[in-house]
């Protein structure tokens, strides 16, 4: 159950991703376009790849146990706020303001 909701997550995530680089292309500026290539690929990582990332906290808390999972979870959540934060100020640029 758990390689399901890591699969739906990776596939949300890039559909996020992807209509934020639609959105900045849409926008007709090249900078906001370049920067969202940049800037996306972070988010994504941290989705993709955070319980691994999160495994890394040190040698001590592997033997517990517990601490790579929780750290692995903040790295998740704090990647989806980021996505979804990047998605919100790309949005108010290509659309929120007058042109």
């Amino acid at each position: 159950m758990g390689e399901v909701r890591a699969e739906v997550g990776r596939v949300m995530s890039l559909l996020a991703a992807l209509a934020c680089l639609v959105m900045a292309h849409l926008s007709g500026s090249r900078e906001t376009l370049h920067l969202a290539i940049t800037v996306v690929v972070i988010p994504l990582g941290c989705i993709w790849y955070g319980y691994e990332i999160g495994s890394f906290v040190g040698m001590s808390a592997n033997e517990e146990g517990g601490a790579g999972k929780v750290a692995g979870a903040l790295i998740t959540v704090a990647g989806w706020a980021i996505l979804i934060a990047m998605l919100a100020m790309i949005g108010f640029f290509a659309f929120g303001r007058p042109h």
